[in-house]
């Protein structure tokens, strides 16, 4: 007989293939033994709880059902391991690892052995919270609505005089599970400032009463609720958490335990009496839309019991008086003789702007409403008017057309007017226009129908997901991802085409609104950056999550550039810093060994020797110096090309040669180069490009260090990368070869998208040869690439070379005899006393003074102002050279036009900016002597050039 093949791990294919089976299932898969500890949990239980499985094996599974369910759940285990029953089938909830709990419905069985004897029990978890959470909604809307009808009830039912807060609290205060509800009348004292009283309240247990607090008694509003007041007069509510209200309204919250609350106003005829608050002390839940919407209409219906308790008071009072409080009224007020002569006693005038019929009409025909009424209303209508007692309080919504043909929906509350005798006489009502409020609920029947019809025309790409796979897919998705038809999409997940941006970690969708931060892959692997937001709904009567993805692709390069140029900024400035610190102590280096070299050869001449005593070695001394200038010399082109960094922001288009360009960043870029290849030239002779320097060694440095990060470590004798350039008609071609691991032709097509990159998560953020891209594309040129697996790549740079302008050569002059320079009397000014010295000694043949500071200087030049040459540092401590420069300008007019600015290099803005505003000369630091002696001469010699 052939036995089952069992692999290392001791199961067979089969056992495998369920296996699978089970981990990739949505619902837990457990197992426990008799103890009811957990010894099976497939991994569903973790994207369910959030704990792990391993941690979890070999616990009780009571350690992890909420505590208030322990209880019921041990006894239905019991009924189960007693075999009671033969499965059980129940709600229950199982805590979460952040803290949290989800509702989960259970079925279980128990197993046995192969002997037949009892080993546990095993079942399936299903994760029903978002359907919880849907029918606690439809509960907690149907409990408001039912507290609204009940509260409505007992303000009708109120006696003449009775307390009309209190009814009302009580089932407000249990339907928005608020610790504490109360009203609040508003009043103006003799002084006209508006105050407020506490006149009614209504506690949870456990809560402690505030009515009795004399702080809430005879309360200005101003300052302290200034701001309820401006909202609450417009007939807006003040909600959200006590602790981001403004310090003046917390000191009077915050003692009395106010988490977050709720205020809504209570208006009299358009003006506020007071306001109605709701409380939660026990945890800072706010009140949503849906809460707010239907507390309103509490206090609204407390506004109506005030505003009609004010009506009655008036027409006690005297009838006209009520007869313009009904007129003022936004709410129909009508009173309805039952005896002869039947009809309207009375109509208010708001009836013509609500029914399109005035008081006249009523007046005049008894059967108007009658006529009016919607036909299936009509019986509701002969219920209200003809035993109003039968209504006992309740509202009833009424529909009526008006002469133009629309449809009114008026909400009648109703009482019955009584004779001596008992009878009803007549029936006073008010009639409500509530056709918006109705139109809102009608829309929202009709929201689900039209769901469709809106996601279908919506720009951007949407998908509605039902149990974690797609039901329905907008056009614009269908597209986005190279889809022909939806139904290619339906019943595959939207996460298959969802990955991670780099730096934002895995967004889940859940049951509650989420936005998140995704890359969408599209069907040829290319990938776009979208803002994904999800939240829950209900689609064809079933709870699902729609999803939409806005593109934000290039929103997110723009910022990617702006930062990139951030740091760069921050790089140039680090690096200008650095240059200018370097050359001044290079300055005097270089120069102090070209003057010892100079007096070596003019006075240590090699000669007979004196006897007894080695002559010294001229010629070896001349090496060493030699040496060290050279060595001094390399230090000053490194400082060269840190402040080829120094100007990132200028964008400023100049003729560059590559070729420098290409030997900065081979300079840079040795660190990377040096471990991995070889590095070979191949110049041609190349004519300049018209760029930005700073740009384009930015590009160069990205495609070296590219190169060099495709070649591994350690073989650099094995590999190569060669920098060529050649001309090409009116183009120069740059080529960036390596022998490295090359590209895959898949993914060839996409190395210059935004975020898309080959190397490791951490290493890059794709943008690098987006933003190479984006720049050479920017100087009208191109960046084309090949390249093979395995043999590297070759990256070309093709960029449009300037035509020359034809070169006009002035006729040549006779070489005059060399003049006999004049002696000069030169000021020279910088901080750096070696620098002073060095400039001393290069002009001995003039009178040199040196100033260490700027306002040395202008000491100096107080006493005696006539300086033949000014040589001034740009940046020092005291007084930068801009200083000096602008204070000789105005005290001494002219001199200024003598100076010669000296730089290690200028790294601010501001002195960027005046050194390319003034005409004068600018001499580097380390000098060139013959630059520095030559400006001097010029201005000893003939003085400043005219003024332009």
């Amino acid at each position: 007989m052939q036995m089952p093949f069992t692999r290392p791990d001791g199961t067979t294919p089969t056992e495998r293939r369920f296996r699978q089976v089970i981990d990739t299932l949505q619902e837990v898969v457990f197992q426990t033994d008799t103890e009811r500890n957990w010894v099976f949990l497939n991994p569903a239980w973790t994207e369910v709880t959030g704990f792990p499985v391993e941690e979890s094996l070999g616990r009780s599974a009571l350690d992890f059902v909420h505590p208030d369910d322990r209880e019921r759940t041990l006894e239905v285990c019991k009924t189960l391991l007693t075999r009671e029953r033969e499965f059980v089938q129940h709600e229950v909830r199982y805590l979460t690892r952040d803290g949290g709990f989800r509702w989960v419905e259970v079925f279980a069985r128990v197993t046995f052995d192969d002997t037949g004897a009892l080993v546990g029990m095993a079942g399936t978890l299903n994760n029903i919270t978002e359907r919880k959470r849907t029918s606690d909604a439809l509960a907690r809307r149907e409990r408001y609505l039912t507290a609204l009808v009940d509260m409505q009830q007992r303000l009708l039912s109120v006696a003449e005089g009775g307390d009309l807060y209190g009814p009302a609290l009580a089932p407000l205060g249990q339907a928005s599970g608020a610790s504490r509800v109360y009203v609040f009348e508003t009043f103006t004292d003799a002084k006209g400032a508006l105050l407020c009283s506490q006149r009614a309240e209504w506690c949870a247990p456990g809560v402690t009463p505030e009515i009795d607090n004399p702080m809430l008694q005879d309360l200005p509003m101003r300052p302290i609720l200034g701001r309820w007041v401006t909202l609450l007069e417009r007939g807006e509510v003040v909600t959200g958490r006590v602790a981001t209200f403004p310090s003046i309204e917390r000191d009077l919250l915050e003692p009395q335990g106010i988490l977050t609350l709720l205020v809504l106003p209570l208006r009299v005829q358009g003006r506020l009496v007071g306001f109605v608050g709701f409380d939660n002390c026990f945890e800072a839940r706010e009140w949503d839309r849906l809460e707010v919407d239907l507390l309103s209409a509490a206090s609204g219906a407390i506004s109506v019991s005030l505003e009609r308790r004010a009506s009655e008071r008036a027409l006690r009072e005297h009838e006209h008086r009520f007869r313009q409080l009904a007129e003022n009224a936004s709410d129909v007020l009508y009173l309805y003789r039952r005896e002869a002569p039947r009809g309207f006693a009375y109509v208010s005038r708001v009836a013509h702007a609500k029914l399109g019929l005035g008081p006249e009409a009523h007046y005049s025909d008894p059967e108007l409403w009658y006529r009016q009424v919607h036909p299936e209303d009509r019986a509701a209508l002969e219920r209200l008017l003809e035993s109003p007692q039968s209504v006992d309080g309740a509202t009833v919504e009424l529909r009526f057309l008006r002469p133009d043909g629309s449809l009114l929906w008026l909400e009648h509350v109703v009482a019955p007017v009584t004779d001596a005798a008992g009878h009803v006489v007549a029936v006073e009502g008010l009639a409500r226009d509530i056709t918006e409020r109705r139109q809102v609920e009608e829309a929202l029947k009709r929201s689900e129908a039209s769901l469709r019809a809106l996601m279908e025309g919506f720009p951007d790409p949407a998908a509605i997901e039902r149990d974690g796979h797609i039901v329905y897919a907008n056009a614009a998705l269908v597209t986005a991802l190279g889809f022909a038809r939806a139904e290619e999409l339906v019943g595959r997940r939207l996460s298959e085409f969802l990955a991670d941006v780099p730096g934002t970690g895995v967004a889940s969708v859940d049951s509650t609104p989420l936005t998140s931060e995704r890359r969408l892959v599209l069907r040829d692997g290319r990938t776009r950056v979208v803002e994904l937001a999800s939240l829950p709904l209900r689609f064809d009567g079933q709870p699902a999550v729609v999803s939409i993805a806005r593109d934000v692709t290039e929103q997110r390069q723009l910022q990617a550039r702006l930062t990139l140029a951030d740091r760069l900024a921050s790089v140039g400035t680090l690096a200008a810093g650095i240059a200018h610190e370097i050359n001044n102590p290079l300055a005097f280096v270089l120069s102090n060994l070209a003057f010892l070299s100079d007096e070596f050869r003019h006075h240590l001449s090699p000669g007979p020797g004196v006897r007894g005593v080695r002559p010294p070695d001229v010629a070896e001394w001349q090496e060493v110096l030699g040496e060290a200038c050279e060595g001094a010399e390399r230090v000053r082109q490194i400082v060269r090309q840190l402040k080829t960094f120094s100007r990132p922001d200028e964008e400023r288009m100049t003729p560059v040669d590559v070729h420098a360009v290409l030997d900065s960043v081979v300079m840079m870029a040795a660190n990377e180069i040096r471990h991995r290849a070889r590095l070979r030239r191949e110049y041609g002779n190349v004519p300049q490009v018209m760029a930005n320097e700073g740009r384009l060694c930015q590009v160069f440095l990205n495609l070296v260090v590219n190169a060099a990060q495709a070649i591994p470590e350690g073989s650099a004798h094995d590999h190569e990368i060669v920098l060529a350039t050649r001309a090409s008609g009116e183009q120069v071609v740059v080529e960036v070869r390596d022998t490295g691991s090359g590209i895959a032709p898949e993914v060839m097509g996409r190395i210059f998208d935004p975020f898309f990159t080959t190397k490791p998560v951490g290493v890059g953020t794709g943008l690098g040869l987006s933003i190479c891209h984006g720049i050479i594309s920017g100087l009208g040129g191109d960046i084309l690439v090949e390249s093979t697996v395995g043999k590297g790549s070759t990256f070309r740079v093709v960029l449009p070379s300037p035509r020359p302008d034809p070169e006009v050569r002035p006729p040549e002059a006779p070489v005059p005899d060399a003049p006999v320079v004049p002696r000069g009397r030169v000021l020279v000014v910088d901080d750096e006393p070696a620098v002073g010295r060095v400039l001393q000694r290069l002009l001995r043949g003039h009178d040199v003074e040196v100033a260490t500071s700027g306002r040395q200087a202008l000491e100096r030049m107080s006493r005696a102002p006539g300086f033949d040459a000014v040589l001034c540092d740009v940046m020092m401590p005291d007084l930068a050279g801009r200083d000096v420069y602008e204070a000789v300008r105005r005290e001494y007019p002219g001199l200024e036009r003598r100076f010669v600015f000296v730089s290690g290099g200028a790294f601010t803005s501001g002195a960027r900016e005046f050194l390319e505003r003034i005409p004068n000369p600018l001499l580097e630091k380390p000098f060139d002597e013959a630059r520095v002696r030559g400006a001097v001469e010029e201005l000893v010699r003939h003085g400043p050039p005219d003024a332009v």
